[in-house]
């Protein structure tokens, strides 16, 4: 079934989360570092099913993606320490928000000082130019 899954992703091109990072062409450290976490975490909390899917998973996908340059990144392994932690699923995308701001902030104001976007994909392309209208003179 798993094997299924990765082919049938990979040939119709699916992103197949955990996987790929923009920089990293090797698997993130950080997922690295995140793994081992949760390796412990098993060790003194107990195993966790999904662990050893997600170890298979990688292990079928790095033959057939690691030379495009996709491996693991650090969230493939984070929703398994946030269960094991006993954080609510529902959660998980504001914690991994959070721990992003800080880096987001920083391009933001480094953005705003160079007066430039930097990243191609955050560059504007809607409708220009709109009028505007101040909040004191709407309805």
């Amino acid at each position: 079934m798993l094997l299924l899954f990765l082919d049938n992703a990979i040939k119709n091109k699916s992103k197949i989360m955990g996987f790929g990072h923009r920089e990293y062409k090797v698997k993130d450290p950080r997922a690295i570092i995140l793994q081992k976490l949760a390796e412990d975490l098993f060790i003194r909390f107990g195993a966790d099913e999904m662990y050893e899917v997600a170890k298979s998973l990688e292990a079928e996908a790095i033959p057939r993606l690691g030379p495009k340059g996709i491996f693991p990144n650090v969230d493939f392994y984070s929703g398994l320490v946030y269960r094991k932690l006993g954080i609510p699923r529902d959660l998980f995308t504001p914690i991994f928000a959070i721990s992003r701001v800080a880096g987001w902030l920083a391009h933001w104001r480094e953005q705003l000082g160079a007066n430039r976007i930097f990243r191609p994909s955050q560059i504007y392309t809607g409708a220009s130019p709109r009028d505007w209208t101040s909040l004191e003179n709407r309805e």
